[in-house]
Formats: C-alpha cells, sequence, structure tokens
C-alpha cells in the first residue's frame, strides 16, 4: 500500500520545485546552491536534504515534475482520435520541445553523467509508443516504431544546444524538427 503524503510535506515539496525551478531559471543550475533554495523556499537546508537525499535528487525530481505536468495531457491529445493524426503528431512534437526540451534543457545537462538518467527511459518508451500509434495512423506505409526513434532523437536539449551555439534561433530549431517531423508524415511513399 503506497503511503500518502501529509499535505504539509506536499505543500513544502511543491514550494521547493518551484523556488528551485525560478533560480535555476534566474541564475543558471550550476550557480544556484542547495542553501540557496532552502533560504529562498523559507525551509531548512536539511528538509532538502532529507525530501531530495541530494542536489541530484532535487534537480530529478525537478525534471520529472516538468514531464509529468505536460505528458499525461500531450498523450491524451496524441491518442484523440477526432483530430487528425498528422496534426496530433505535430502539436506533440511541437510542445515536447516548448514544454520539456527548452525548460527542462539545463536540468538534463546536469543529470548527463548520473545514475538518474535510466529513470528517463520509461518515460521515453511511453512517448514513443503513443507517437508510433499516432505515426501508424498517418502513416501506415512507414515503420513508425523507427520514425517515432528519429522523430524524438531529434529535439533533444544537447542537440537544440549544439544548434543555437552554431548561431541558429531557438525558434529557426523548433520550426526545423516541426518541418522534419511533417516531411516524416507527408513524404511520398
Amino acid at each position: 500500500m503506497a503511503v500518502r503524503e501529509r499535505a504539509d510535506a506536499a505543500h513544502n515539496r511543491r514550494k521547493i520545485l518551484v523556488t528551485a525551478q525560478q533560480l535555476f531559471r534566474d541564475g543558471g543550475v550550476d550557480h544556484v546552491s542547495m542553501e540557496d533554495i532552502a533560504e529562498a523556499a523559507g525551509v531548512g537546508k536539511g528538509t532538502l536534504f532529507r525530501r531530495f537525499g541530494n542536489r541530484e535528487g532535487l534537480i530529478g525530481a525537478l525534471f520529472d515534475q516538468l514531464t509529468e505536468d505536460w505528458q499525461s495531457g500531450a498523450l491524451d491529445r496524441l491518442a484523440d482520435p477526432d483530430t487528425p493524426a498528422r496534426e496530433r503528431v505535430l502539436r506533440f512534437v511541437g510542445e515536447l520541445f516548448d514544454d520539456v526540451v527548452l525548460p527542462g534543457g539545463p536540468l538534463l545537462r546536469a543529470l548527463e553523467n548520473s545514475s538518474r538518467s535510466h529513470a528517463n527511459v520509461g518515460r521515453y518508451l511511453l512517448w514513443h509508443g503513443g507517437l508510433a500509434r499516432a505515426i501508424t495512423e498517418a502513416r501506415p506505409d512507414v515503420d513508425a516504431e523507427f520514425m517515432a526513434h528519429a522523430i524524438l532523437g531529434v529535439p533533444r536539449a544537447e542537440f537544440v544546444d549544439l544548434l543555437v551555439g552554431t548561431g541558429m534561433s531557438t525558434e529557426a530549431v523548433r520550426a526545423g524538427v516541426l518541418a522534419l517531423t511533417d516531411a516524416v508524415l507527408t513524404a511520398p511513399a
């Protein structure tokens, strides 16, 4: 039986995550300490360490919250039979870019060599499965499993960083990701 989180603990957890997200966004993940987060959230530093274990645990929890906030609605919209499959796929990829890749990029970079990286595999497979089903609807003549992997492989934080580092704007990268996705969905067989 799952242990239910106390209301005050849930409130503190959410407050800490919101505060950490704001501090990381404003100051950069590498320049914000656990002490900075505890002070800004109005909790003891010990509370942070008891709750999240360490900095990596806090960053991982923040990325988990970011993806969970987006994922359920996104997967529901991706499976909506009242919307054409092509539109659903493009919306999903655009939302992934806007709601996960851009705000989550700094968090993922901070977790690059961590033991938590395997935790994202399950989430990826869930997204892949939904995307592959929608691609199958839009293009039954292509290998939807592979195409879903290929599409999800493009809007990755390190790839976006590389392109932005060469002078592309994030808007141009986003437009390119969507153009590539659309090409997969509309190219001749």
